[in-house]
């Protein structure tokens, strides 16, 4: 039987949130054959050992691959042995710490049919519990945030909760394996494709939950790097989307054009370490004003892009 959809997802080191995503797709509704493809990234346990009772649950209908690659520390590349293993014609591009409800996986073909669209995009939330902080709930409201259904832009193009075609990944050329560490393999996959016209298209009521435990400081220091790589690199591979991020205000201050200035200088102050440390350490402290939250992220970044290090 030939699967519709593969649900295709790289895990390191699963543990219990990789358990309940597992327990997400036992549950599943869907009535046509699917996919599940695992990329183990050099787990110290092979996944396949350590889940092997929970993979056994898996319905009939569900046909498993697991591919284990060594050494690992690519996310990209585990992105693309899923794609190019799989017999699927859509594929679901998730992570390994989400959870969500039994019709997943249904809707996304649904919507898929519906709208016509090449890509589809749901909404993953931070702030699924009872005691989530304000910074996950600032965190939930970025990017489409509470928008409603509808078109979205490439830039933000983010796998998690994404379904796109496998043919489609493979006319692109894959995930670039030249962004090996944290971020920004998306956001420059998401730029080559909208310059293939492609479709992008939000629903936000394909939803899952985010198990990982964001916290304002750790996501600080995942800005940071991806400053200094992922978005570094993406510019200068793709010079002609400068000022993706900000990125332009932390260009000379009298370089073109001129309105921006002002701004370079308060970018200057603003990305001082000692300011980013006091207003990071109000931010824990306080969890407001949202702005500060908005400061932290784009701050970190333009760090990382022009050398900087908030902790020095």
């Amino acid at each position: 039987m030939t699967p519709e959809i593969a649900v295709q997802v790289p895990v390191k080191n699963g543990g219990e949130t990789f358990r309940k995503f597992i327990k997400s797709l036992v549950n599943q509704d869907i009535q046509v054959p699917w996919e599940l493809v695992i990329v183990d990234d050099a787990s110290d346990l092979p996944l396949l050992e350590e889940f092997h009772v929970e993979l056994g649950e898996l319905p009939d209908l569900c046909i498993v691959k697991v591919e284990r690659i060594q050494p690992g520390g690519n996310r990209p590349a585990a992105r693309n042995r899923a794609f190019m293993v799989s017999e699927a014609e859509v594929a679901l591009l998730m992570d390994a710490d989400l959870e969500f409800d039994s019709t997943l996986l249904r809707r996304h073909l649904e919507v898929r049919k519906e709208t016509g669209a090449q890509v589809v995009m749901g909404k993953r939330i931070n702030a699924w519990s009872q005691n989530a902080t304000a910074w996950q709930k600032w965190f939930d409201s970025r990017a489409m945030g509470n928008k409603p259904s509808g078109k979205f832009p490439w830039n933000y193009f983010i796998t998690g909760n994404l379904s796109i075609t496998n043919q489609l990944l493979k006319e692109a050329g894959g995930f670039d394996t030249a962004i090996d560490s944290y971020g920004g393999e998306d956001t420059e996959m998401g730029y080559r494709l909208n310059k293939m016209s492609v479709t992008f298209f939000w629903e936000p009521t394909l939803s899952v939950n985010h198990l990982d435990d964001v916290s304002v400081r750790k996501h600080s220091e995942k800005t940071l790097e991806y400053g200094g790589t992922g978005l570094k690199y993406t510019l200068e591979k793709h010079p002609e989307i400068n000022g993706l991020l900000g990125s332009r205000w932390i260009e000379p201050v009298f370089a073109k054009p001129s309105h921006l200035c002002f701004i370079r200088l308060l970018t200057g102050f603003a990305l001082l370490g000692p300011v980013y440390r006091t207003l990071l350490t109000v931010a824990e402290k306080y969890g407001k004003p949202s702005i500060l939250f908005t400061y932290l992220a784009v701050g970190a970044s333009l760090m990382g892009l022009s050398g900087k290090d908030y902790h020095k």
